[in-house]
């Protein structure tokens, strides 16, 4: 006696067959995208950092990091803070005389910084980089602070923080 197989029963065996190969498929067609074989470990790689709490996408931590300032030493924090204050005080009084822009505050900043490195730039706002009136600034503090901020006709900012991993001490523009 010969079994006759119908069309559907061959695709559904053909289906079942493929759906347990869907996974390996899966690993050979993304073995090569960071350039190592996925890992069969149920332990994670030591490069693997941990997920910041809240909304955070998978690796938005690393992919952020030159977005934010590093640690400041005990005594650079120090130093930084009473800078940025000083800096508050001066920079009010230059925005409140209408003088906002980059050629008057670099004498203020110079000053300020002394023998330490300073930068005066235009003040460019949004993710457009859009140039105001206005100057955004920053000052090197020791080995690991700076004090940044910026200044325009309608408000003064000056904080102290750790040095930006690809701008130094001046804050990175926004991102999307």
């Amino acid at each position: 006696m010969t079994v006759r197989k119908s069309p559907l029963v061959a695709v559904a065996l053909a289906v079942v067959t493929l759906a347990g190969c869907s996974r390996q498929f899966e690993d050979d067609l993304f073995r090569d995208m960071n350039g190592k074989e996925p890992s069969r470990s149920p332990v994670a790689s030591p490069s693997v950092r941990p997920v910041p709490q809240g909304d955070g996408p998978p690796g938005y931590s690393d992919n952020s990091r030159p977005r934010r300032p590093g640690a400041m030493s005990p005594r650079d924090e120090k130093l930084a803070r009473a800078k940025a204050a000083e800096a508050g005080r001066a920079l009010e009084e230059l925005r409140r005389r209408g003088t906002v822009d980059p050629a008057d505050v670099r004498p203020v900043i110079r000053r300020l910084a002394g023998s330490s490195r300073f930068v005066v730039g235009d003040l460019l706002v949004g993710t457009r980089q859009e140039k105001v009136a206005g100057a955004d600034y920053g000052i090197w503090i020791g080995g690991t602070a700076c004090v940044t901020g910026a200044v325009s006709k309608a408000r003064v900012w000056a904080e102290a923080n750790g040095r930006y991993l690809e701008t130094g001490c001046i804050s990175p523009p926004p991102a999307h």
